[in-house]
């Protein structure tokens, strides 16, 4: 390291994380566009405290307060080893790719820094060869493409398919890729120049990884799993989006395996008997029998409703019976041929996993999908998962997101993991939303199940996109309800509409484009559900209101949401109150922070649902609200509009 960088790092280490934060500092100093924030240093403190202590800390920093260079800035400036975990691919990225660079290169860090994604991002180069070597299999067009990317793989030596081949569709990567279920970890013939075990080697040797929530959960089972430490040991673990963590839990928790998986397996087990024990009619026999089964299975699945467990437990049993079976009649040839002995090895995988959901003591169930079916546990209580990595590292745990609490309380949050509720600190916005924003509850006169719902939803968007001109996101509980309005929002507009897609085979892949068309013009409306309502990247892009079209609790005749819901009340809790209700409340506040993100930000919230004010539960939604004016007519709006219209050009 130069003379004149060490004398820059050994200065900045020594300096408070408010300091380099405050008015006048080195961030304000040599970052233009940079603005210090009280909340932002107040962040920063209580991050580098909790870390000098070794102690855990639960933070809520609302939209505009910096929490991501606050919690960065302690990290980067003392040194420490650190696990930035996120919910969503867009923060990832942010991280990665732009706030951690922008930060060494400011406090002159050389540290290393790591991106560490899921399996599906990474490709597999031996089942690529095995697809591409099975002819009989794939479409000349498949076989060409796949010919293709198996070719700039060997050119390039890149196995990180965002960048290798950011088109590829959903339905080509089951040849590219491995899932956990069927890869042969250290037995692959090519573990030592596989992609994903490259990735998790340049983790393990870096100061700062980035993952994401899926990844940091999936540690734990990598152990378990006797494959070596996934991430390294940390001295701080940032878990950012804190909010998501439920969502991922199940992955330490749980077990789920699907009938693709298992399909897939017998169709290699029946091309390798037949390559290589061509005798064996038999065994071909009975594994065609055993695909007729699976079909035949998917075909009566138990019932999800009024859930009893003695039919799902006997499917998964069966299917545990028959791999058990096929295992044992395989086992006298696993020595003719590598590929035999490597399939008894993904059985022995898929049957561990068949034998975890059987016997566990939480719900076992078989829930049905488009084109397969899933056999999973379903975890009663989330929470022993995530409570058991908390306890066996000796990091500072930072957990932070804008929505922890509802209606002022963490307790939804802090209670699952354990930690007391005086870990839990709340950071302020620098953005003024009595100021900066409206809430408008237009009257409609029927609730969202009413037929008419839809329609005067309609009417009600276009006045507000008449009086607003664009730079509007429109946020949907449902891709039905979505359809709805884009169908009648089409030719009545002066500005593009871009509308979120179901029916993509590269969802991914189209919503990054989706949103970067969106930003790319001067006024636009932008159509979309699912993870639109949270993680949306949209800076650079001012946006004039965020519409909701209803409160987005959680689908009523979700199997699982009924499974919980069933499985509280058993435990005489009260599961609208303690789940329904707040979940639902995380995800308004989520959707609602969508519009402010900078503090020169100012705009309209619209919340269309009536129930907003007709029912008691309305008022724990407005109270998880920033504070804000309220009105209930379009007329009211217009002076708030008319104002930021001055501002605007009083700025110009």
């Amino acid at each position: 390291m130069e003379k004149g960088k060490r004398k820059t790092l050994m200065s900045v280490s020594s300096a408070s994380s408010v300091g380099l934060l405050a008015p006048n500092g080195l961030f304000e100093r040599t970052w233009p566009t940079f603005r210090a924030r009280s909340g932002q240093q107040q962040m920063a403190v209580l991050v580098e405290q909790a870390i000098a202590a070794k102690n855990n800390l639960v933070v809520e920093a609302a939209s505009g307060s910096g929490k991501t260079v606050a919690y960065l800035t302690p990290i980067i400036a003392k040194g420490q080893k650190a696990i930035v975990s996120t919910a969503t691919r867009y923060l990832q990225q942010q991280l990665y790719r732009q706030d951690i660079p922008q930060l060494q290169k400011i406090l002159g860090s050389d540290h290393r820094v790591a991106l560490l994604q899921g399996r599906s991002h990474y490709l597999c180069p031996y089942y690529l060869q095995k697809n591409l070597q099975a002819d009989d299999a794939l479409t000349k067009q498949k076989h060409a493409k796949l010919a293709g990317l198996e070719q700039r793989f060997r050119q390039l030596g890149v196995g990180d398919l965002d960048i290798l081949a950011p088109d590829l569709p959903s339905s080509l990567r089951n040849y590219v890729t491995s899932s956990r279920d069927d890869c042969l970890a250290k037995q692959c013939p090519q573990y030592a120049s596989c992609p994903l075990m490259l990735a998790r080697q340049k983790a393990q040797a870096a100061d700062i990884v980035v993952v994401n929530h899926s990844v940091l959960f999936s540690d734990a089972v990598i152990r378990q799993e006797q494959l070596g430490r996934l991430l390294p040991d940390a001295e701080v673990v940032v878990v950012d989006e804190a909010h998501r963590i439920m969502d991922f839990s199940q992955t330490i928790v749980g077990q789920r395996l699907s009938s693709r998986t298992l399909k897939k397996f017998l169709m290699d087990t029946a091309a390798a008997v037949r390559a290589h024990a061509p005798e064996q009619r038999r065994l071909l026999a009975f594994i065609d029998r055993l695909k007729s089964k699976l079909t035949s299975l998917g075909n009566h699945l138990p019932s999800m409703d009024n859930y009893q467990r003695e039919p799902h437990s006997r499917m998964v049993e069966q299917l545990l019976t028959a791999v058990k079976r096929l295992q044992g009649n395989l086992m006298p040839f696993k020595d003719r041929h590598q590929n035999l002995a490597e399939l008894l090895l993904r059985g022995q995988l898929l049957l561990e996993k068949l034998e975890k959901i059987y016997h566990s003591g939480d719900l076992c169930c078989v829930q049905g999908g488009q084109h397969s079916f899933m056999l999973q546990n379903m975890p009663t209580d989330l929470s022993k998962g995530l409570t058991t990595l908390l306890d066996e590292t000796s990091a500072s745990w930072i957990f932070t997101s804008a929505t922890l609490s509802v209606a002022g309380s963490a307790q939804r949050f802090l209670q699952p993991l354990g930690l007391d509720e005086s870990l839990f600190r709340r950071v302020d916005s620098a953005i003024n939303y009595q100021q900066q924003a409206i809430l408008f509850t237009p009257e409609l006169t029927v609730d969202p199940d009413h037929p008419d719902y839809s329609s005067q939803l309609l009417e009600q968007l276009l006045l507000l996109l008449t009086e607003v001109n664009g730079r509007v996101l429109c946020l949907f509980t449902s891709y039905r309800s979505l359809n709805a309005v884009a169908q009648g929002l089409a030719g009545r507009l002066d500005c593009p509409l871009f509308i979120q897609s179901a029916s993509s085979d590269n969802a991914a892949g189209d919503n990054y484009r989706l949103i970067e068309r969106f930003k790319a013009v001067a006024k636009g409306v932008l159509l979309g559900t699912g993870s639109f309502w949270e993680g949306l990247d949209l800076a650079g892009v001012s946006l004039a209101a965020v519409v909701i079209d209803k409160l987005p609790f959680a689908p009523p005749n979700d199997p699982l949401i009924q499974l919980r819901a069933n499985e509280l009340e058993t435990h005489g809790i009260n599961s609208f109150e303690q789940s329904t209700l707040p979940d639902a409340v995380i995800r308004l506040r989520q959707g609602c922070g969508r519009l402010l993100r900078r503090i020169s930000d100012r705009g309209v919230i619209m919340i269309a649902d009536p129930r907003l004010r007709s029912q008691a539960y309305g008022e724990v939604f407005i109270a998880s609200l920033p504070a804000m004016q309220q009105v209930s007519h379009l007329e009211s709006v217009k002076p708030f509009l008319n104002h930021k219209q001055i501002i605007s050009s009083e700025n110009e």
